[in-house]
């Protein structure tokens, strides 16, 4: 049996089902498992609960071959430290109660430029903490790199102004992935169990882009080929994205985050290892216009 931690998001959803159509048992543990149906209609059972709970996440782990951890997000949180430190110890102490013995954890690229307060920086952590386990507990912290799945924030500036909005140097290659893709890779990781000790995989999508270049990229998919990049402050960025709800201190840490990548944190070098399948132009055709109507 396998465990999936943050069961209602991209990739935990994605994960559990790629599992359970190669015949897997699997645990999806959710805050709300209302919205699991389509999973258990699946076949995986469904367990509702809190991640910062370490008994019930004891309970659930119990038994299981392998989990996938991950630190779920909480937007309106107004320490996002502490939150992300509750649910980094209670995981770590479910996975030594239950004697679990192997998992994977959904980290981020960049995580070594966290200490400014960045959004990742509980990430950070929560590896040191699972990297500290027994020796004969095997991690494999997986570090993707920005989702495609976040240009979906951009639709209302899209529509509105045509155009695409970043803090980023428009000339700042990054790499961007689908959330799929990082789900196809935990899940063969948990199906395969091919990881021994403590070890990491970069996920760095399918090649990297400069910020200017995703905009025509995205603007072709949905039938504006004058889509355009505009590069704007962090503070009209931090002014944009409290809009959504997120609050304050969620919305600083977003800003530590892109500050980070601006300025070029990521030197890793491209292999077939760290290399996906998804291309920005397949997601755009597919995934955003199908969105964006």
């Amino acid at each position: 049996m396998i465990v999936i931690t943050g069961a209602t998001g991209n990739i935990g959803s994605k994960t559990a089902a790629a599992l359970l159509a190669k015949g897997k048992k699997v645990t999806a543990i959710t805050r709300q498992p209302g919205k699991l149906g389509r999973l258990r209609d699946q076949g995986a059972i469904v367990a509702g609960g809190d991640m910062s709970d370490a008994d019930f996440l004891t309970e659930a782990f119990r038994g299981a071959e392998a989990v996938l951890l991950m630190i779920p997000p909480d937007l309106k949180t107004t320490d996002i430290a502490k939150f992300q430190q509750a649910a980094g110890e209670a995981q770590t102490a479910a996975v030594i109660n239950a004697g679990v013995k192997n998992i994977v954890f959904i980290s981020s690229l960049g995580i070594e430029a966290s200490g400014n307060g960045s959004l990742v920086g509980g990430l950070a952590v929560q590896e040191k903490r699972l990297n500290a386990l027994a020796a004969d507990v095997n991690v494999i912290c997986l570090r993707p790199t920005g989702f495609m799945e976040n240009l979906f924030t951009q639709m209302g500036a899209i529509k509105s102004l045509n155009s695409i909005f970043s803090p980023l140097h428009a000339d700042l290659r990054t790499g961007i992935i689908a959330t799929q893709d990082i789900a196809s890779v935990a899940a063969r990781r948990l199906e395969r169990l091919d990881f021994q000790g403590k070890t990491i995989q970069n996920l760095l999508g399918n090649r990297d882009y400069t910020q200017k270049e995703m905009a025509p990229i995205v603007g072709k998919a949905i039938g504006r080929p004058g889509l355009a990049y505009a590069r704007i402050s962090f503070e009209d960025h931090k002014k944009a994205i409290l809009q959504y709800g997120i609050s304050e201190n969620v919305a600083d840490a977003m800003i530590a985050m892109l500050k980070n990548i601006d300025a070029g944190y990521s030197t890793i070098k491209r292999s077939p290892e760290n290399t996906t399948p998804t291309t920005l132009e397949y997601f755009a055709e597919h995934d955003f216009a199908a969105v964006f109507g």
